[in-house]
């Protein structure tokens, strides 16, 4: 998939080419005018709330609430005609089949590729995808099965298995893209113990432009904002993008 616009700061995720290398968290798209806002932004690519198999309402889990896969598909096809940029669609579910009952409904929409969120403390309660490499395999191959487009997961801050074996694990079931918590515990242990092998999408801690360098100099391919965007809306993007080309100007200034 090639999109317009692209500079220096491009990313590839799983061969989908992205014009920017920064895009949003899966949490901060819960409405449609933010959806809009970010589609007429210079977001790299749109990740949309994550969608479960049913409606979702529980007191204990709010960050969760959705209203079904059966109405976001709807909403990635409408996305993927007005956006000039990739589609993700984040999925969350109690069991293998759910998961891959939503992988394929969703990919069918027109979603670049699949996050399969691991990460909301729900799925953990409920399912416990990463409590035992069998469980982890299990869910995985059915995902990659249904999915007609390339399956990355969304881990949580703490992972109970090695990254070494996560990593084995998860390129033995052809998962290639792994959002994971930007900071030392989170992307740098994961790309120093799983090896340089994925597509490594960092998420949290980025507000400025020097951030998303740091981040990408240590090994992310992209990196998704959350509470910036929140705080600064969509606008946010735009000037993300300013920073960096300007840095980079400065570099070759300085080179000069």
């Amino acid at each position: 998939m090639t999109v317009g616009h692209r500079h220096d700061w491009g990313a590839t995720i799983a061969g989908v080419e992205l014009p920017f290398c920064a895009m949003n968290a899966s949490g901060t798209a819960a409405s449609p005018d933010t959806l809009r806002a970010l589609a007429a932004s210079r977001a790299g690519a749109i990740v949309l709330k994550t969608a479960t198999v049913h409606p979702f309402l529980h007191p204990e889990f709010r960050s969760l609430h959705n209203p079904g896969y059966d109405k976001v598909a709807p909403l990635v096809r409408e996305l993927r005609a007005a956006a000039a940029v990739p589609i993700v669609a984040s999925i969350a579910g109690s069991n293998p089949g759910e998961y891959a009952v939503l992988a394929h409904a969703l990919g069918d929409a027109g979603a670049a590729w699949i996050e399969a969120n691991l990460a909301d403390a729900w799925v953990a309660a409920t399912f416990g995808p990463l409590e035992s490499e069998a469980t982890l395999a299990d869910l995985l191959a059915r995902l990659v099965e249904a999915s007609p487009v390339p399956v990355g997961v969304k881990l949580p801050e703490r992972v109970p298995m090695p990254y070494a074996r996560l990593g084995a694990v998860l390129a033995e079931s052809g998962v290639p893209i792994v959002t994971i918590k930007n900071d030392f515990a989170g992307l740098e242990k994961f790309l120093l113990e799983a090896g340089p092998r994925f597509d490594v999408i960092a998420v949290g801690g980025v507000r400025s432009g020097y951030d998303v360098r740091r981040a990408v100099l240590k090994g992310a391919r992209a990196v998704q904002v959350g509470s910036a965007l929140v705080d600064e809306g969509a606008a946010i993007f735009a000037r993300l993008e300013r920073e960096l080309r300007g840095s980079r100007e400065r570099g070759r200034g300085d080179e000069g």
